[in-house]
């Protein structure tokens, strides 16, 4: 059997792992456009902080790779001819398979004023780490409230370097947390030095006597020695598209992870599939994911079939100051109705949103006990065995959450 994956990220690697245990005689090609070693995206914030060098994100050392393993890096997927089973590569090369998975990822949202020239950068890959260190030094601007934003401010915080984050919405983290939750985070992130505006965008950017000069639309004016833009991530979906593979928000697919044509699999920040909670397609964009994802379509890309039975969007976002942990939706809407309980004097605060005594959201703010239990309830669409309330107010032990109703 002749396997090929695009895309050497969570997915593409949790494929390659799953099918060289369960096919272990099998020829896998792995391509991917990069041209570093596979590396864990999730740290990029760890090296722009100093924290962590390029080398200490490596997650795989080509060289270990079995003789059945092909990895072309620095090559591009540019054509698929689903038909006849080949792929085409910008090196002109032409590879035949037998099955395919797609895990293409995502790409960074690049708003009209995204410009490296005017050293305004997103932050999605090593490449953009480089040519953006030179320029972070005094100031910085971070444009965008998401995880992202938040996490790279921190990092360039941890470098001495005066933040201040640009947020369009009403509070940070608002397309995953109710306002209450939001109102926590944004209030504890200025206390770690964060300068934060709210409700506010970007209406120009242009350089000026060697500074980035940004023009917000309430009129005000900023300068910075450089601009990260984190305004999300968007599904890498026209290679399946030209293929005439179908799309919706991303390359959909049904319980098995096959997408409309035959033999062609996807995985990760590229694929549309099942969400626990809000019971429809969608997609949760994080490593976690991308990893199980990949797994499942490599047990039937390999004929073992398994259906794959859907995700939540799980995040976690630790700080000196505090440490969040959510999952789910966390709004009130759709039948949700969401409880909570905060204690001052620890900081400590416990959401659960639930949809007819089943729970479909959480967040866990300085609490980070039982989130697991919790996440793992969701995951299962479990009704609860005890009332809300006592989840949140801790009335309940993990033991009495288990119990059978």
């Amino acid at each position: 059997m002749d396997y090929l994956i695009i895309g050497m990220s969570a997915a593409g690697l949790s494929c390659m792992d799953t099918l060289l245990r369960v096919s272990p005689d099998s020829r896998i090609t792995v391509v991917s456009g990069e041209k570093f070693p596979p590396y864990c995206r999730c740290l990029l914030t760890y090296c722009l902080s100093g924290k962590l060098r390029e080398e200490q994100m490596i997650i795989r050392d080509p060289s270990s790779l079995p003789p059945n393993v092909r990895l072309i890096a620095g090559n591009d997927v540019v054509g698929l001819e689903t038909s006849g089973r080949k792929a085409l590569l910008s090196s002109g090369e032409e590879i035949r398979y037998d099955r395919l998975l797609i895990a293409t990822g995502a790409h960074a949202v690049k708003p009209g004023y995204a410009d490296e020239q005017k050293r305004a950068f997103t932050l999605r890959g090593i490449d953009d780490a480089r040519k953006m260190a030179p320029f972070v030094k005094g100031k910085a601007a971070v444009l965008g409230g998401g995880f992202v934003g938040i996490k790279t401010a921190l990092g360039l915080l941890e470098r001495r370097v005066k933040v201040t984050m640009i947020i369009s919405s009403a509070y940070p983290l608002s397309m995953v947390l109710d306002a209450g939750t939001g109102r926590f985070v944004e209030r504890d992130l200025k206390e770690l030095g964060l300068q934060i505006l709210t409700e506010e965008d970007i209406t120009g950017l242009d350089m000026k006597d060697d500074a980035v000069r940004l023009s917000l639309k309430s009129g005000r004016e900023l300068e910075a020695d450089a601009a990260v833009i984190g305004k999300g991530v968007a599904p890498r979906v026209s290679l399946a598209k030209k293929a005439g593979i179908r799309i919706d928000l991303g390359i959909t697919v049904n319980e098995y992870l096959e997408t409309s044509s035959e033999g062609i699999y996807a995985a990760g920040d590229c694929c549309e599939a099942i969400d626990i909670a809000r019971k429809r397609p969608w997609i949760n964009a994080v490593w976690p994911v991308a990893v199980e994802q990949g797994y499942f379509a490599a047990l039937n890309m390999a004929g073992i079939p398994s259906v794959y039975p859907g995700s939540i969007g799980v995040n976690s976002l630790k700080t000196p100051l505090f440490h969040l942990i959510s999952g789910g939706i966390l709004k009130e809407t759709e039948g949700v109705t969401i409880f909570e309980d905060y204690v001052p004097s620890t900081n400590q605060m416990r959401k659960l949103a639930v949809r007819e005594n089943v729970p479909v959201g959480m967040a866990f703010y300085n609490s980070p006990e039982d989130a697991g239990v919790v996440i793992n309830l969701i995951k299962k669409g479990a009704p609860l065995a005890v009332h809300p309330e006592k989840i949140v107010k801790r009335e309940a032990s993990v033991m009495d959450v288990l119990k059978p109703l």
